[in-house]
């Protein structure tokens, strides 16, 4: 086995000129000599002679040197060929890319929503629930945002169970009015009336 672990191969300007070495000759596109001169694509040729550039010559003893040539050349050409991979892989995607009408024409359909499998009484103790949406157990929640929370009334184990207001949240202005009975609420859409020993709350009356 001879000293040097790497191969140099030898190339020259078609022009004419020195011989230089080069880790590899490629195929194609421009090639890097050991002296550091980048011959342009189809303006060499490989050859087999011996080369007469003395810094190719003095360079190709530095083993570092050619395996940072080499490192570079290799790093060049993976490159290249990572980059054509990538546009090769681009541009399969691009025909499979819908058209732009095509959205429009095929509308996405919706699976239809259940209804609740008890449908919501129109009095529910204390609270009239016409327009009102639950949202979550004794919560109901107004159109314009007032949340209206109930409480059960009642012992557990009798079965009449009675849905008291407890209380109101609503982030806009509360007008509160007394009146012979108690306190009338108004906030936002939403009426709080005394009435009997309790109260009625329903959406106010258009």
């Amino acid at each position: 086995m001879g000293t040097h672990k790497v191969k140099l191969e030898s190339v020259r300007r078609k022009s004419g000129g020195r011989i230089h070495l080069t880790p590899r000759v490629p195929r194609s596109g421009p090639v890097t000599t050991l002296c550091g001169q980048t011959l342009g694509d189809g303006s060499y040729a490989a050859v087999d002679a011996e080369p007469d550039c003395a810094n190719c010559i003095r360079r190709s003893k530095d083993q570092a040197r050619i395996s940072g040539a080499f490192f570079a050349q290799e790093e060049g050409s993976e490159l290249l060929r990572l980059s054509l991979e990538q546009a090769r892989e681009r541009r399969p995607n691009l025909r499979v890319l819908p058209q732009p009408g095509a959205s429009r024409e095929k509308p996405v359909v919706w699976p239809a929503s259940k209804p609740p499998p008890e449908t919501v009484p129109d009095q529910l103790g204390e609270l009239v629930t016409r327009g009102f949406k639950p949202s979550g157990e004794g919560v109901w929640r107004s159109p314009q945002g007032v949340i209206v929370r109930m409480r059960k009334h009642g012992r557990p184990r009798s079965e009449k169970v009675d849905w008291r207001f407890d209380e109101l949240v609503f982030e806009g202005p509360v007008l509160a009015t007394r009146t012979a009975s108690g306190v009338k609420i108004k906030a936002g859409d939403v009426e709080v009336t005394p009435s009997g020993d309790g109260f009625e709350v329903q959406l106010k009356k258009k």
